[in-house]
């Protein structure tokens, strides 16, 4: 054979092989940011779902209704789509604690928000009494 056509056959093949590339790590990327808008979608419907209810003090048999419908799909996404973790912590708030009304309340709120950040950048350096604080506006 000769050396020309080897030479653009190796070339070819390069461009070749670093578009399959190109492609597979886009794709790949593509999926990651697609499951992070998913997830934080979820948790901050389920975080919204949470504050209307426990913000809302006097209200209507059916708006407490709707409420608690859009609490209830939040949770059902954030179940599906969220980590090990989140699930954990939010099964741990909605059993053990269920409203925002007492300190021990809120911490254990503050601590799924907290897993929920975790879980979308992949690290926090914030504390958990930050969150808490940041969240309710008290000083524990």
């Amino acid at each position: 054979m000769d050396v020309k056509l080897i030479a653009a056959l190796v070339g070819l093949l390069g461009v070749f092989a670093g578009g399959l590339i190109q492609y597979y790590f886009g794709k790949l990327s593509e999926k990651t940011k697609k499951h992070i808008e998913i997830r934080s979608t979820a948790y901050l419907d389920l975080i919204n779902a949470v504050s209307n209810l426990a913000g809302t003090a006097q209200f209507s048999e059916q708006r407490g209704i709707e409420q608690l419908q859009d609490l209830t799909k939040a949770k059902s996404r954030a179940i599906v789509v969220g980590s090990d973790l989140v699930v954990e912590k939010l099964h741990y708030f909605f059993n053990e604690h269920v409203s925002l009304k007492s300190h021990d309340n809120y911490i254990a709120f503050s601590d799924m928000v907290m897993a929920m950040r975790l879980d979308l950048t992949g690290k926090s350096s914030i504390s958990l009494k930050m969150i808490s604080e940041a969240l309710f506006g008290i000083k524990s």
